[in-house]
C-alpha cells in the first residue's frame, strides 16, 4: 500500500468531514525524506478568516465562508502551500499527501524534543506535513469543530506514518521558525494534549 493510500484510509476512518482536492495524491515537490514517510505535522494558522468568533452559528464559521482562504492555500504556488486546511466549520481539506511549500527557513537544532526528529536546517518541507487552521491568528480562536478535526487529523497522520506517539510530532510553525513566525497561538503542549485527548 502506498503512503497516500495509507493516509486516505486513516483520514476516511478518523476524520468526520474530509474533502480531497483533485490531484491530491500527485501534487508534490519531491519525495518524503529520509525514508519515504513524513516525521511530523507542522501546525500553522492562515492569519485570514471570515471571523474570529468561535460560535458555531456565526456566518463566518459556516461551510464555504472561507473558500477564498482555502483556495489560496491550494493555488498560491505550483504545489499547495500546505498539505491540509482545517476550516472553521471543522471540514478538513486535503491538498497533497506529499512534500509541498509550507515550512520555509527554520531549525530544530536547539529545540528539544524536536531536534530528535533530525531534520536538517531549512528542510522542513521535505520531512513534515503542514496543516493550516483557518484563523485570524490574533488569539486562540480555533472553534470546537476545528479542535476536534485537528486532533483527528493528528491521529490519522500518526496511524498512516506509524509514529510511536505525539511527543515531538506536533510542532508549531513558530517552533520551527521562532524569529519569523507566530503561529499557532496554541502551545505545543496544548496541541499535544488536544490530540491525546481524542484517542
Amino acid at each position: 500500500m502506498t503512503w497516500d493510500d495509507k493516509l486516505r484510509e486513516a483520514l476516511d476512518r478518523r476524520v468526520g468531514r474530509v474533502r480531497y482536492f483533485k490531484g491530491w495524491a500527485a501534487k508534490r515537490r519531491g519525495p518524503w525524506k529520509p525514508k519515504g514517510l513524513p516525521v511530523a505535522l507542522l501546525v500553522h494558522h492562515t492569519a485570514a478568516a471570515a471571523t474570529s468568533s468561535v460560535r458555531p452559528d456565526h456566518p463566518g464559521n459556516q461551510l464555504g465562508a472561507n473558500a477564498g482562504v482555502i483556495a489560496y492555500v491550494q493555488n498560491h504556488y505550483d504545489v499547495p502551500a500546505a498539505n491540509f486546511t482545517v476550516d472553521r466549520d471543522g471540514t478538513l481539506y486535503v491538498h497533497s499527501a506529499y512534500p509541498v511549500w509550507h515550512a520555509g527557513r527554520g531549525s530544530f537544532r536547539r529545540q528539544p524534543p524536536y531536534q530528535g526528529l533530525q531534520i536538517p536546517d531549512d528542510m522542513g518541507n521535505d520531512y513534515m506535513l503542514g496543516v493550516e487552521v483557518v484563523s485570524k491568528g490574533a488569539a486562540k480562536d480555533f472553534t470546537a469543530a476545528q479542535r476536534e478535526t485537528l486532533a483527528q487529523l493528528a491521529w490519522a497522520c500518526r496511524e498512516a506514518a506509524s509514529w510511536p506517539g505525539f511527543r515531538m510530532r506536533l510542532p508549531n510553525h513558530r517552533t520551527w521558525a521562532p524569529t519569523r513566525k507566530v503561529d499557532s497561538r496554541y502551545t505545543t503542549d496544548e496541541l499535544r494534549a488536544l490530540a491525546e485527548s481524542h484517542a
